[in-house]
């Protein structure tokens, strides 16, 4: 709503006789001091001398304005303005408030005061109503796209989308097939592996040409393995590395087409002070989709702790003092904190198993899609990595992806940039485990970066 304010000042006219005489009067030191508001009088008439304030006998007042009538704005009010001169004569200059008062005619200078249309903010309540119709009402574009085609290209189409049925159907038969061959080939893996794990826990004694072990196999084996693959060494802590050096093996296996289309992951512990378990098991349940892996579901291993032995949680003791002033007492509380082992307590994909997408802000949203990401990233790690190329990573042969010597930089661009990347460091912190790629997640919403979940 519009507002505003008018001040007019009133000048009468002034004697120059009178003002003369004041002049005198000043010069000689005689006579009362002039007040403050005459000398300020003397300045507004000086500035508009020559102009005729009185309009002359019979003539019009020096200035019209329509007042607001009660209980309206001050915008609701007509107009004022100055007239041209004569009696009666149209306003060369006006003001328009935006009320009744008609438009300044041709010729002459005018202001608008009328309120500002509303902001979209603003407005009503239906418009909103009219755009979701408006939506509601869009039709398909394919369909409107293949109305739109002549009767005989329509049929060609139609009977080309058969034939890309049959591609898909092809593509589905041979996926399947291709997760038989890896079937086929991880049970011809297995003896391999299983010596190699018999060798990694010092079972096995006697090697290749003669040459024997002492019995206490390779010590760290699989931990340092783990800390040479970057994705999986971020995410490892000080606490995390008593608990693995007791890791004897990891295996992965391709899951049997009656439990649908993914990989399972296997961890066999030696006998320790901090879980009861002795094998903790990560499954990926991915859809079959011929482009890009869509993760369904990612389940783990309940870790069935010793008594204060949980490394995934801190346990914090504060002192409460009792109300009346007598006593106080120890509050005990538990708060999840950074651990390997929450590897097996995987994100939820957001929409499943009870999880409401919409209770979650776009923050909330998108740190959900960094924690799946880099919980694949790690499954894949072990899957494709660690699993079959162990003793590689073990020595350090092997190449990390995520290694930082594997990128070359622009040297002038990262000068360029770099006081900007310091800036938005503490802003933007990263989730541990690298960056890297990620499968679409299968659930409710739209797509974020590499997720779409």
């Amino acid at each position: 709503e519009q507002q505003f304010a008018l001040v007019f000042v009133h000048v009468p006219p002034t004697d120059p006789s009178r003002r003369d005489m004041g002049k005198k009067n000043k010069n000689k030191g005689g006579g009362a001091q002039k007040p403050a508001d005459d000398e300020e009088e003397e300045e507004v008439v000086a500035g508009v001398a020559g102009v005729d304030l009185s309009g002359g006998a019979g003539a019009a007042a020096p200035f019209s304005f329509t007042p607001a009538k009660k209980g309206e704005t001050p915008a609701a009010a007509g107009s004022f303005g100055f007239p041209a001169g004569g009696a009666g004569g149209a306003p060369a200059f006006s003001f328009s408030t935006g009320g009744s008062g008609a438009p300044a005619p041709p010729g002459q200078f005018s202001f608008n005061f009328s309120n500002p249309p509303p902001e979209e903010g603003d407005a009503d309540d239906d418009d909103g109503e009219d755009d979701e119709d408006d939506e509601e009402e869009e039709g398909d574009p394919v369909e409107e796209f293949m109305s739109s085609l002549p009767e005989p290209v329509k049929n060609a189409v139609v009977e080309l989308g058969t034939y890309d049925d049959e591609i898909e159907e092809l593509e589905k038969a041979f996926r399947a097939e291709l997760r038989e061959l890896e079937r086929k080939y991880e049970a011809k893996y297995a003896p391999v592996f299983g010596r190699r794990a018999e060798v990694v826990s010092g079972k096995k004694k006697d090697f290749a040409d003669g040459k024997k072990g002492d019995g206490n196999g390779v010590p760290d084996f699989w931990l340092r393995a783990m800390h040479n693959c970057m994705c999986l060494s971020s995410n490892i802590t000080e606490k995390d590395e008593v608990i693995l050096k007791s890791l004897i093996n990891i295996e992965s296996e391709t899951l049997p087409e009656s439990e649908g289309v993914g990989f399972r992951l296997t961890f066999t512990f030696a006998k320790n002070e901090f879980f009861s378990n002795e094998k903790l098991t990560k499954v990926y349940s991915m859809a079959d989709a011929s482009d890009d892996p869509v993760l369904e579901k990612a389940e783990g291993t309940e870790i069935e702790w010793h008594e204060g032995k949980n490394v995934t949680v801190k346990i914090k003791k504060k002192k409460q003092r009792n109300k009346n002033g007598k006593g106080t007492r120890v509050v005990t509380k538990t708060e999840p904190c950074e651990s390997f082992f929450n590897f097996f307590s995987p994100p939820k994909i957001p929409g499943q198993d009870g999880d409401d997408i919409d209770q979650l802000d776009e923050e909330e949203f998108e740190q959900r899609q960094v924690e799946l990401e880099s919980d694949y990233e790690m499954g894949t790690a072990f899957q494709e990595r660690i699993v079959p190329h162990a003793v590689k990573w073990f020595t350090g042969e092997a190449e990390d992806d995520d290694d930082d010597e594997d990128y070359e930089y622009d040297d002038e661009e990262l000068d360029e940039e770099d006081d900007e990347d310091d800036e938005d460091f503490d802003e933007d912190p990263r989730q541990r485990g690298g960056g890297g790629g990620g499968p679409r997640a299968r659930g409710g919403g739209g797509g974020h970066g590499l997720l779409a979940l």
